[in-house]
């Protein structure tokens, strides 16, 4: 029987075997190169595909290896693709100066941007030389003993003047397959540490821009609230929403970079609680000197997106605010027209009703005229003179009049 299979198996399963742990033999000394993406990431996967010729790779369709792994003029190379970076690695002798060398693919980098350059020198003693040691910086030293005394490591986050950050490490007791894993772990904590801080610049050029953002938002409530008419308010209003389309930009420019940043400090703290770190002497240890460090960059990235986010929604809620406060202008203002309306209506039906008076009136004074010529011709054959024919029809005409305009006005209705 043959079940369909699922379509992230492989791709978990090739994920999960992903960047193995190569074992080495010291003395060795290992170089990475850390490079990004100019154009958002098109250029690194066009270098997969490259490097996988260089490596002699063949592609599997989409579990393929993001790590390549060959070796070249005794030299063992790894090339690894991460979502915004690839590093290439290369070890070789101890005393090898040469940090370009050919036909492992490093020419085709040359477009990319070069994020980070370590190099790890691990040597077969228990301890660390004094003059390595004495090519560090001693205000920045970080000496301690890492994996439980199994190796002592030493570097101080410098760069020399090759421009590599150069850590020193001396692992006599120590396997190869556990030097392969130190070896490992302080390219990956160089590595996210850059990773981490790269952000920080960003994160100091956003502030004051936000800082100005917040000073904009000050001065257009404070004016809205000076100014208390509707053409103060559409003129707030239309300076919000620009603010708005501003703000919304800056968060669009920073939120991936904040986001990874973020990710790669959580993976970096991952990072340096492996090492099971103990200082050596007075000098400090790596995890502690970058944790004095990272952390409070970090939390200038966290902080100034928050700042972002919370000026977002104040902005919100200043629109709306407005938008509320348009509205209720408005009604206001139609509710004065709809009482002048109705003001207008009241007076025009009393001015009415007074014309309808005059009308009657004036109808049944020319209709008293008519009757009276009528009148005239009658009160000789009848025993009743003009004047009484017409007092006692007077009050009939009049009452005929306002019944007839009467009906014509409920018809008219």
């Amino acid at each position: 029987m043959a079940w369909q299979e699922h379509p992230y198996r492989r791709l978990i399963d090739a994920e999960t075997h992903a960047r193995p742990v190569l074992p080495m033999t010291p003395p060795i000394r290992i170089r990475r190169l850390g490079f990004m993406s100019a154009d958002g990431g098109a250029d690194l996967r066009d270098l997969h595909e490259k490097m996988a010729l260089v490596a002699g790779a063949v592609p599997e369709g989409p579990s393929w290896a993001r790590q390549l792994d060959f070796e070249h003029d005794g030299r063992q190379v790894t090339w690894e693709l991460h979502n915004e970076f690839a590093t290439m690695s290369w070890s070789g002798p101890v005393d090898e100066w040469n940090d370009r060398p050919e036909g492992i693919g490093l020419e085709l980098h040359d477009k990319l941007l070069l994020a980070f350059a370590t190099r790890v020198d691990v040597m077969p003693t228990e301890t660390i030389a004094e003059k390595a040691l004495d090519g560090f910086n001693p205000l920045s030293l970080c000496y301690s003993q890492i994996f439980e005394g199994g190796a002592e490591a030493a570097t101080d986050f410098h760069r020399d003047k090759d421009g590599y950050t150069r850590f020193e490490v001396a692992a006599g007791r120590s396997g190869e397959l556990r030097i392969g894993v130190i070896a490992r772990r302080l390219l990956e904590i160089e590595t996210y540490r850059m990773m981490a801080l790269i952000g920080l610049p960003l994160a100091r050029e956003m502030g004051g821009r936000v800082s100005n953002y917040e000073r904009q938002l000050a001065t257009i409530m404070l004016q809205a609230g000076e100014n208390d008419t509707v053409d103060a308010h559409h003129s707030a209003l239309e300076a919000l929403h620009r603010l708005s389309i501003e703000i919304s930009r800056t968060v669009e420019e920073t939120s991936f970079r904040f986001a990874a940043s973020q990710a790669y400090g959580d993976v970096l703290a991952e990072r340096l609680s492996r090492l099971r770190e103990k200082a050596i002497g007075e000098f400090t240890t790596i995890e502690r000197f970058i944790n004095n460090r990272a952390q409070p960059a970090l939390a200038t990235l966290k902080a100034t997106e928050k700042r972002l986010v919370a000026l977002t929604e104040k902005v919100q809620r200043g629109i709306v605010l407005l938008d509320a406060r348009i509205t209720l202008s408005i009604q206001t203002q139609n509710r004065s027209v709809l009482d002048a309306i109705s003001q207008t209506g009241r007076s025009q039906y009393r001015l009415q009703l007074t014309v309808e008076g005059l009308s009657i009136i004036a109808i049944s004074y020319y209709a008293l005229g008519i009757l009276g010529y009528l009148f005239e011709g009658l009160h000789e054959m009848l025993p009743f003179s003009k004047g009484e024919m017409l007092a006692v029809s007077a009050p009939l005409v009049v009452l005929l009049v306002f019944l007839g305009i009467r009906r014509i006005r409920r018809q008219a209705h």
